[in-house]
């Protein structure tokens, strides 16, 4: 698996992208075209998500998990976890008045 040049806290974390394009893609021997149109999305789309443009949605978990044999889940959470670790907190820590101690 290669890493991606996002860091936080000098970790590597690798985009959805990455990991649908060198866990299934590369392995199982498919096109983001073949993908694509298997899915009835555009080339586009699965490129960006390959390229770590575009954010794994929920219609998209969907598609990835029934063409890949996989889960909604699985890609949501994958999503979530990048976002997470890729977030900066900062300016919301400097907006935000905390309500609760």
């Amino acid at each position: 698996m290669s890493i991606s040049m996002t860091t936080t806290a000098s970790t590597f974390v690798s985009t959805p992208g990455e990991i649908l394009r060198e866990e299934f893609l590369e392995p199982l021997k498919i096109s983001a075209y073949k993908l694509a149109h298997a899915m009835h999305v555009s080339e586009t789309a699965v490129g960006e998500i390959l390229h770590g443009k575009r954010s794994i949605t929920v219609p998209m978990a969907h598609r990835l998990g029934f063409a890949l044999g996989t889960t909604a889940d699985f890609w949501l959470t994958l999503q979530m976890d990048y976002d997470e670790r890729t977030f900066d907190d900062s300016g919301i820590r400097q907006e935000v008045k905390r309500l609760v101690a």
